[in-house]
């Protein structure tokens, strides 16, 4: 479900730009992100650089990744899905058919609405996060620096089991 333009929307915006410190830049130095307490306690945080993905890896990541938030996504909890200054969805990872880009009907709109497009795993150029809609985990992509920022106990423990399987390297 596309949830710009909602208070739920407005809700996991604010956490991201004021829990996890997020500061978009197209620099390569610096950090986007400053994940804070709790994250931080007990080392909950990792980082991974991604820039040398195979072709056949990026295959690879779409099907683990979704597998990885089936198993670390209580049921009847939902994910927020989020392209950084374009669509936000709020969608249920066991639900294949809510992962899918959509047109939304908006009279704002010159033709009556937009395309809504769902972000991939892979940051192909813009932000991308997935974030449980309790903050309990998140998956932070960076396209510039090539990174995947992951926070959460459950989901690093899984990410750790696949990561050079999909061609990452761990950097904190």
């Amino acid at each position: 479900m596309v949830i710009n333009n909602t208070p739920r929307y407005n809700e996991i915006w604010d956490f991201v730009y004021n829990k996890l410190g997020f500061s978009p830049s197209c620099k390569y130095r610096g950090h986007s992100f400053n994940v804070p307490l709790p994250f931080k306690i007990d080392d909950n945080y990792s980082v991974y650089s991604i820039e040398n993905m195979s072709n056949d890896q990026c295959d690879f990541l779409e099907d683990t990744i979704r597998e990885i938030f089936i198993n670390t996504t209580k049921v009847g909890r939902k994910i927020f899905a989020l392209d950084w200054q374009h669509s936000s969805f709020l969608y249920d990872p066991r639900n294949i058919s809510e992962q899918k880009s959509c047109r939304v009907n908006d009279e704002r709109y010159t033709d009556g609405g937009y395309y809504a497009f769902f972000p991939a795993f892979y940051p192909d150029g813009d932000y991308y996060f997935f974030i449980e809609e309790k903050f309990e985990f998140g998956y932070l992509g960076h396209p510039w620096r090539q990174e995947i920022w992951i926070f959460g106990c459950d989901l690093m423990k899984e990410i750790e089991k696949v990561y050079q399987k999909l061609g990452w390297k761990k950097l904190r």
